[in-house]
């Protein structure tokens, strides 16, 4: 008759032996497939979507522009933050705000 620890070091074999056929597999298939396991992971959407974000800044002036702008005030915020940073730590060091 099997213990309850003889039963839960059983299912941590077969979790164990599960987790090393996926890994075969999924290696099995980088190196058979490797196009296939590209197109499969989030990481070549994300990388398609970017590539057509750039190719739409290189041909559309409009949007371009568009783009530009948003950066240049996102650096803005940035700045201003931590200026407003500096400030507060100033401040919070007995500093003089002016």
């Amino acid at each position: 008759m099997l213990t309850n620890d003889h039963r839960a070091r059983r299912v941590g074999r077969v979790y164990q032996r599960l987790a090393l056929a996926v890994g075969a597999v999924e290696v099995w298939l980088r190196v058979c497939f490797p196009r296939l396991v590209w197109v499969l992971t989030a990481q070549g959407r994300e990388r398609r979507a970017l590539g057509a974000e750039l190719r739409r800044v290189e041909t559309d002036p409009e949007y371009a522009a568009e783009w530009r702008a948003e950066l240049d005030e996102g650096v803005r915020q940035l700045r201003f933050e931590r200026a407003l940073e500096a400030l507060v730590r100033d401040l919070a060091d007995g500093g003089d705000p002016s």
